[in-house]
């Protein structure tokens, strides 16, 4: 599923036109986006975490140049999921218990 068939799927669920459904995922993006870059962590109940995370200066090697080089100190977006969504997701033998064969 690709960001135009979300949009078409929360438009149809919501009864809005399609417009207002992507102007809707775009506003929550950027917000959690706005959120991340500020160094706060954002929760969607069900869903999960996204946070950020913090790596220190640390010296490592460079595969293209076949040398050491120290790499500087960076924060990168994590994502947890949520215990529900884990356990929907993650169940694949009650899936395949239950599906035809």
């Amino acid at each position: 599923m690709d960001q135009s068939e979300l949009v078409e799927k929360v438009a149809q669920e919501l009864g809005i036109p399609i417009t207002q459904s992507h102007r809707l995922l775009k506003a929550t993006l950027r917000e959690i986006r706005e959120l991340l870059r500020a160094g706060h962590a954002v929760t969607i109940p069900h869903l999960g975490t996204f946070d950020t995370a913090t790596y220190a200066e640390h010296r490592g090697y460079r595969p293209a140049s076949h040398d050491f080089a120290i790499f500087p100190k960076r924060r990168v977006p994590v994502f947890r999921t949520g215990t529900v969504l884990r356990e929907e997701v993650y169940d694949i033998e009650s899936d395949e218990a239950g599906a035809p064969t």
